[in-house]
């Protein structure tokens, strides 16, 4: 099973029992007064009101009325709203780090891995894909430049004679020019 799916079958499972805590019976075990009085322990100490009813000792509190009967829905609501932001996000990252990925030639496994694993994995990979996409052998954007190769070579030389520019940076515009005409 993939990171995603067992992180989703988790999220899954902490929702169910959440659910499940909600909707439990207030009242437990075999439906004796001493069950019953046994609640207590449930809401802070604060005991119970035991009613009998259908045979079975039943417990009650004070707040719990029918006005607060929807904030559980209310949480319930919220919560699973939150998830399904979470999840959406998730999914988001993850399709965006891949694409950026895909793009810039790397490897779209890494680029999920990173942005499941890390906090600043999608950061990451969108700099490296930056970075992979930069060409060094592109050509150098043409300007309105109109001078002669000439003039542009004797300004080279003198830019190299007055040490403004090192051997190596001179033979490489030279080339560039020469290469240009």
């Amino acid at each position: 099973m993939s990171r995603l799916g067992g992180g989703l079958t988790a999220v899954g499972g902490s929702f169910a029992l959440f659910l499940l805590g909600l909707v439990a019976p207030a009242y437990a075990g075999n439906g004796s007064f001493q069950d019953c009085v046994n609640q207590a322990v449930n809401h802070n100490g604060e005991p119970p009101t035991c009613t009998k009813v259908d045979g079975a000792w039943v417990a009650s509190w004070p707040d719990d009325s029918a006005a607060g009967a929807g904030f559980g829905g209310f949480v319930v609501f919220l919560f699973l709203i939150g998830t399904l932001v979470g999840i959406g996000l998730l999914v988001w990252r993850v399709t965006t780090a891949q694409r950026l990925a895909k793009e810039s030639g790397m490897d779209p496994g890494l680029a999920t891995q990173m942005t499941l694993l890390s906090d600043d994995g999608l950061d990451a990979t969108f700099l490296a894909s930056a970075l992979r996409n930069q060409n060094p052998h592109a050509p150098e954007p043409t300007s309105n430049d109109t001078r002669s190769t000439v003039d542009r070579l004797e300004e080279l030389k003198r830019l190299l004679d007055q040490g403004l520019v090192t051997q190596a940076e001179y033979d490489e515009r030279r080339t560039a020019i020469i290469d240009s005409v």
